[in-house]
């Protein structure tokens, strides 16, 4: 089971999405709200670096079973699922860190 402290509610991802699969990437950047372990709001998807307004609407995504699926339907795209790896990897390393941090002290 992963629990959420207050610094992990909000947190920013960076994360490579396929345009064209395979052939055409963009490297993105959003910011993550965590409502709950499984679920999170996803907000200000943009490019890098880039002062522009979001590039998708907010979204609601939902980790059905090791699968970041939207909230409506439940269905898995290629943007659930570039969000998802992100949160899974930052989420990994918090918790790396947590573990090193607890047993250096």
């Amino acid at each position: 089971m992963y629990i959420i402290s207050m610094e992990q509610l909000f947190f920013t991802i960076s994360f490579l999405y396929d345009l064209v699969p395979e052939s055409l990437q963009v490297r993105l950047t959003a910011e993550i709200e965590m409502i709950n372990e499984n679920t999170c709001i996803v907000r200000d998807i943009r490019r890098i670096h880039m002062e522009e307004s979001p590039l998708l609407p907010e979204l609601k995504l939902i980790n059905n079973y090791g699968k970041w699926v939207h909230s409506e339907g439940s269905r898995e795209s290629n943007i659930s699922k570039a969000v998802g790896e992100a949160i899974d990897m930052h989420r990994s390393e918090t918790m790396k860190y947590r573990n090193q941090k607890k047993d250096s002290g």
